[in-house]
């Protein structure tokens, strides 16, 4: 089978194929729902309980793994006729970025500690596929560390990428954006200032308590600000960024599957609680220590998604949510035979 990817690299369309293909391809991507024979539609015999990924051979990007399983299962061509334009970048490998780390904080000390710091395997991993994916999404547990995997990523690239790469960081609340701040400039600096010479990372904060401005001879190349800071931006404003990550978060009153399998608010964890993660390679939970807390979580733009059991999530509208076909959704984006990830899923 014949592909071509559209201007935007967000689908992938079907330019050539055999009768067979066509239609062995169009089944592999009608998939049942999970749940389907409790849901109404399907009880009153309006709906066959499966939905219809394949939309006539305009494919959704993200699905194009499921598209060469199908090609390997059945001994398909897969052909991507502009595959310049596909998004994965096989340069970088993920040793590459453990030794840079093993560099940059060799010096390093963990916080009120002489331990020495390293970030853990699952941010070397985030910073991988940030690396591997020119568009991605990246699911941290709370508190695992979504600052050091930024800035991470922003010192590899400046070091080993582009050293003149302007980055833009958008965040809930302007609380986020003073404590991003810290501690990318904390991370970049370590405990070592007289050792060595740190990047030269000039954040500039759009909006915050009390905004930052570099005033330097050069421009910001880092600039931190709010979605309500940034949103009556011009295009000229933005086309000047070569790396541009959102951070997304959930209400306070989302409950968090803990260590010893309980639940507990998020505004309820402390340091040094375990809470339940799920590892995206294996698909195994894992129990993870909570390093650090952020209180300071938006109220406004909040949905709530009230789930068969009755559970009901409440998380802000841009957050996005995996899906069981591990498609990506912004909430406010959801359709209502949307089948979202269980946690309970992964055992």
């Amino acid at each position: 089978m014949k592909f071509k990817l559209n201007n935007n690299s967000t689908k992938l369309i079907l330019k050539e194929s055999s009768k067979e293909e066509f239609n062995q391809l169009k089944l592999y991507l009608n998939r049942y729902v999970k749940n389907y024979r409790f849901m109404p539609r399907f009880k009153l015999g309006v709906w066959d309980g499966k939905m219809d990924f394949f939309n006539n051979g305009t494919i959704e990007f993200g699905l194009w793994y499921e598209i060469m399983k199908c090609c390997k299962e059945y001994g398909y061509p897969f052909i991507i006729e502009n595959k310049e334009l596909f998004i994965k970048d096989s340069t970088i490998k993920r040793e590459d970025i453990v030794t840079f780390c093993e560099d940059f904080y060799k010096d390093h000390k963990q916080k009120d500690s002489e331990e020495p710091f390293f970030p853990y395997e699952h941010q070397i991993d985030a910073i991988y596929k940030l690396f591997v994916w020119k568009y991605g999404l990246i699911e941290v547990a709370t508190a695992g560390g979504k600052s050091l995997i930024f800035g991470t990523f922003l010192f590899y690239y400046l070091k080993n990428v582009n050293p003149d790469a302007k980055f833009l960081l958008i965040v809930p609340t302007i609380n986020l954006v003073t404590q991003f701040y810290n501690d990318i400039m904390e991370y970049n600096l370590g405990f070592n200032n007289d050792n060595k010479i740190p990047l030269n990372i000039r954040i500039d904060e759009v909006m915050s308590q009390q905004p930052r401005k570099y005033f330097g001879e050069d421009e910001p190349n880092v600039f931190v600000g709010t979605y309500q800071s940034l949103e009556k931006r011009d295009k000229k404003w933005l086309s000047q960024f070569e790396v541009v990550c959102v951070d997304e978060c959930l209400h306070q009153d989302t409950l968090i599957n803990m260590g010893n399998g309980s639940v507990k608010k998020i505004k309820d964890i402390k340091e040094g609680d375990k809470v339940y993660t799920v590892n995206e390679k294996n698909n195994k939970k894992e129990i993870r220590y909570v390093d650090f807390i952020y209180k300071n979580l938006s109220i406004d733009d909040i949905y709530e998604l009230e789930m068969e059991d009755g559970n009901i999530l409440k998380i802000t509208g841009n957050h996005k949510i995996r899906l069981k076909n591990n498609k990506w959704v912004r909430i406010d984006e959801l359709n209502y035979n949307d089948d979202i990830s269980d946690f309970n899923f992964y055992i």
